[in-house]
């Protein structure tokens, strides 16, 4: 009896190591979703379901608990289960199946259930949690969510993948006086006790980036327009401001989401449409299905906004709108793709608008838009393919930027160029048909474009969409014809196809070359010397060259209507950033050569789009290529300049324009007097109409430039603003204002705690107040702990921030002891990320120029 018992006992002792290795042993993935993590769980997960119980406390600094049931389809229990939930260990308090304690690890973030837990077929899982805050943007009276591109896992827990797409059936306590808004349409709202609770209805299938909700105290008005019901939701306390924007902002939803049924013959595919408008919102809007979040600024627009501004606010609309096909119909395989929603987002974009705007030369909008923003990334060492490789969600974010969302617009346009725009049409509605509420490759669409036509669209994609960089084009005359050929490709011999067109002027004739460039063939521009102006529709893409002779004549003649063509603004606006771009490239002007061209420029334009393209190249020049010595020279010149434009220009539009051009390089006694008296209304000018957005910062760039004597108008101004979601950014970034160092200091210091970095709007204002120019001897010391604080900025900030902290924390410095730390920096991090080295060597691209051009 004995033996047999000490037998069973040695027997159990063996099973439980065994038991107990296999569960130690068992692989945990690394932090993030991985692309084999995606891959695996792809094929054995499907039909997930999630119900969603939230708890928001009135307090912010109270946790939110809540509770779930994920159920989802399991073909294969070979292998653990693998949630995500980047949160805190002590975050996760209970998971069960059937009622049981189940059997996991909890490591890396992610949540790893045995298989001995599972069965194929149905399964459901209860968890008990606290939520992670990360990415609940939580303030005193309201919070709001932001999941892209991985971030949902970090307040519940999920499988935070793109193309795991599953209904979530949601559930939220509130206090008694907030509002809430989420993807579901509202089933019913209840009361318990001193707290709200709203009862969503269940969503469509929808990845898990593009759930959400907001919560708080929010005005909301509802109107119907063109046979729906939309919802609005805002914080503006200004009923004047609300009400003069109301009609359009609903008008504006209304039209795109028709027309987006018409162009594609599917009807908007959600149950509701509903957005809210958010102060300081991370991005200009966020398409999630039923519940769209904005910038609130972006929509309400003040009294004297510009044409520019009410079409951007058009074009925000009509993208987000186009998304509801375009990303959450149809949403990509994996984030390496994500350009593609983006892209097809702009395009249909510009489609919904333009011809709302007859008074917009489009296509001139189109190049300002795209082609600058998309050269300042492609001209730099750290440029990159519009599709990129991705090996793990967690960098997903760092693929945002100008290449994303100004380049790739422009090779979809020339596509669609290429093969058509009946073509084009087949083409997207098919793919919508085929991967209707499912997932697809950028590839998958090339396939069914390549299927309609004898044109090779997939040699083309290989170049300009998988390869990075922008191909130079040389104006050639070795004794013989004059012509424009793509300069030799330092990768394989690229060919970039695309239209190329001239313009050149011999004698007093002008004529136009044009040629569909798919070889090494180069444009025929003239059989003898001639001037030339090469990209004159403003179509092709890439650095075109231009000889002093032809430039020089081209500013000389600026404008000027007795020159043929010269008043077509597409051609003087392709010209100016071929100027730009040469410039920037040490193949133009000196600085303050170049200072003098623009300001006799500027005199002659009336076109809203180049004067606010030359006055933002203007801005570049004063403050980061020329001396401080020239500067000083030209103060006074510059000032009486820009103020006679404010004062004489009778476009409303382009009066904001001059006048933040005006605000911008101040420094004289004179203009700072000007600048006081514009805030305290004692100085009026004629049809500028100043917001309470104006007068701080109004108040803010006096104290900037004139020192601790305005310190009293900032403080009157902290208490004569309004708006109470203002007047919270104005006191944050008061510190980064000061005139004392030590503040500055401390400004500085405090950001390096996460929990001060988390309006990220407000953070990045500050950073443009330590770094400004004026500022950047003292600010020096702040670059390499900026760099120091890159890769935690990217892992606990939003997609844009850690393209936009490094941007801003360079973009005031323009000297040799700032290019030094970047460089340092670089090179004693060899093995620095990948995606992040590419961010700071973008951001530092102006900065190295600066410096070669001062010398």
């Amino acid at each position: 009896m004995c033996r047999f018992l000490l037998y069973c006992s040695a027997t159990f002792l063996c099973l439980f190591v065994f038991i107990s290795c296999k569960t130690a042993n068992t692989e945990i993935p690394e932090a993030g979703v991985s692309f084999q993590l995606n891959q695996q769980r792809q094929k054995s997960i499907s039909g997930i379901e999630y119900t969603l119980e939230l708890d928001i406390p009135k307090v912010k600094s109270e946790a939110i608990k809540g509770k779930e049931i994920v159920s989802f389809a399991l073909t294969d229990i070979s292998k653990p289960v693998v949630l995500d939930f980047t949160a805190d260990s002590s975050h996760l308090l209970s998971v069960k199946i059937k009622g049981e304690e189940a059997d996991y690890q909890f490591e890396n973030g992610h949540i790893v259930l045995a298989e001995s837990s599972l069965q194929k077929g149905r399964n459901e899982i209860e968890i008990n949690f606290v939520a992670g805050d990360m990415s609940l943007n939580r303030s005193d009276d309201y919070l709001y969510t932001l999941f892209v591109p991985d971030r949902a896992s970090s307040c519940f827990p999920l499988f935070d993948q793109p193309n795991l797409k599953a209904v979530y059936t949601f559930s939220l306590k509130t206090p008694a006086e907030w509002e809430a808004v989420a993807n579901g349409a509202l089933l019913n709202q209840t009361t318990e006790g001193k707290k709200k609770v709203y009862h969503f209805a269940k969503t469509q299938p929808i990845s898990s980036y593009l759930f959400a909700f907001a919560a708080g105290k929010f005005f909301k008005t509802t109107e119907t327009v063109k046979g729906r019901e939309m919802t609005m939701y805002y914080r503006e306390t200004d009923a004047g401001k609300v009400a003069k924007n109301r009609t359009e902002v609903f008008r504006l939803h209304a039209e795109s989401l028709a027309w987006l049924e018409d162009y594609t013959s599917i009807k908007y595919p959600f149950d509701k449409f509903d957005f809210a408008l958010i102060p300081s919102f991370q991005y200009g809007g966020m398409e999630h299905p039923g519940a769209v979040f904005y910038n609130e600024s972006a929509l309400f627009l003040d009294e004297n906004a510009s044409v520019n501004k009410k079409m951007a606010r058009a074009s925000v609309i009509a993208h987000e709108s186009a998304h509801m096909w375009f990303g959450d119909l149809v949403t990509m395989d994996w984030f390496n793709d994500v350009w593609l929603k983006e892209v097809f987002a702009n395009f249909m974009a510009a489609k919904i608008v333009h011809p709302s705007f007859p008074e917009i030369n489009h296509d001139l909008r189109f190049l300002l838009a795209h082609y600058p923003a998309a050269y300042e990334v492609d001209r730099t060492a750290g440029t990159n393919p519009i599709l990129q490789d991705l090996g793990n969600m967690r960098n997903a974010g760092t693929l945002y930027g100008a290449i994303i969302y100004q380049k790739a617009p422009i090779v979809m346009r020339q596509l669609e160029r290429k093969i058509g725009e009946k073509l084009m049409r087949e083409s997207l509605a098919e793919y919508l048909k085929k991967f209707f509420f499912g997932n697809a490759r950028w590839d998958d669409l090339i396939g069914i474009i390549d299927s309609k036509t004898p044109l090779n669209i997939t040699e083309w994609s290989n170049v300009w969409v998988k390869t990075s960089g922008m191909p130079e084009y040389n104006l050639l005359s070795e004794n013989g014809p004059l012509s424009i050929q793509q300069a030799t490709d330092s990768v394989s011999a690229r060919i970039w196809q695309q239209s190329l067109h001239a313009r050149w002027k011999k004698d007093d004739t002008y004529s136009e070359s044009s040629l569909n460039l798919v070889n090494a063939k180069p444009l025929l521009v003239s059989g003898s010397k001639a001037m030339v102006f090469p990209n004159s529709s403003g179509v092709g893409y890439g650095y075109f060259r231009m000889d002093t002779l032809s430039r020089n004549y081209f500013i000389r003649h600026y404008y000027d209507k007795s020159e043929a063509g010269m008043d077509d603004p597409v051609f003087r606006g392709a010209m100016l950033v071929n100027i730009w771009e040469a410039f920037l490239r040490s193949d133009g002007a000196e600085p303050e050569v170049m200072i003098t061209a623009i300001s006799d420029m500027l005199v002659k334009e009336d076109n809203p789009l180049l004067t606010d393209y030359l006055l933002g190249n203007l801005h570049s020049l004063w403050w980061n290529f020329i001396s401080d010595t020239n500067r000083q020279g030209l103060q006074e010149y510059m000032e009486t300049l820009l103020w006679k434009r404010l004062t004489t220009i009778p476009d409303k539009g382009i009066k904001t324009s001059y006048f933040k051009a005006f605000k911008n390089v101040v420094r004289t006694a004179d203009g700072l007097a000007k600048l006081e008296n514009l805030w305290n209304d004692k100085l009026k000018v004629k049809d500028l109409v100043l917001s309470e957005d104006d007068k701080i910062g109004l108040a803010c760039e006096l104290v900037l430039k004139g020192g601790d004597q305005y310190n009293r108008i900032l403080e009157k101004q902290l208490g004569e603003t309004k708006n109470p979601d203002r007047k919270a950014k104005l006191k944050f970034v008061v510190p980064a204002l000061s005139n004392d160092q030590t503040q500055r200091d401390a400004f500085f210091e405090s950001l390096k705690l996460e929990e001060n970095r988390e309006k990220e709007a407000w953070v990045l204002e500050g950073l443009s107040y330590l770094h400004h120019p004026l500022r950047q001897q003292s600010a020096v010391k702040y670059l390499k702990p900026s760099l120091d604080m890159l890769q935690e900025i990217q892992l606990t900030g939003d997609i844009f921030f850690p393209t936009r902290w490094t941007n801003t924390t360079f973009a005031g410095h323009s000297g040799a002891e700032a290019q030094k730390v970047a460089q340092t920096f670089l090179s004693e991090h060899p093995d620095y990320p990948y995606y992040l080295r590419n961010k700071i060597l973008q951001a530092t691209d102006m900065l190295d120029r600066s410096v070669k051009l001062k010398r």
